[in-house]
């Protein structure tokens, strides 16, 4: 099996960690992607720092890398230098798992939004 990847969707359209309905787990090798799991975002079920949740379990799947929309600050700081993180650029699931394998994504380097802007703007 190749690095792990993960991706929260809602339908193909790639979310952040807090949102999404679900999370997409695709086993990367070379220029090939093969999802080998989904399940319901455990954020959904949680009542602050949501993307915390999501995060968490990741990690305990040994994820390498994440595809998001957005990074908040919590979440950032949760899995800096445990994982990578990319930017989806707008881009549907597929797309973007495209554009990561071709390494075309901007890796996060620091969060994307401040806390609660991400319900202000839907």
């Amino acid at each position: 099996m190749g690095e792990l990847l993960a991706v929260p969707v809602t339908g193909d359209e790639v979310t952040g960690p807090g949102e999404g309905m679900e999370i997409h787990i695709y086993s990367i090798d070379g220029k090939n992607a093969k999802m080998i799991e989904s399940y319901e975002n455990p954020a959904l079920k949680a009542s602050m720092t949501r993307g915390i949740y999501m995060l968490k379990s990741i990690l305990e799947k040994n994820v390498r890398y994440l595809i998001v929309s957005e990074m908040g600050g919590p979440g950032f700081r949760f899995v800096k230098n445990k994982i990578k993180m990319y930017d989806s650029g707008g881009l549907n699931e597929k797309d973007a798992i495209n554009a990561f394998i071709n390494n075309q994504l901007r890796e996060i380097t620091e969060p994307t939004h401040e806390p609660h802007h991400n319900m202000e703007n839907k």
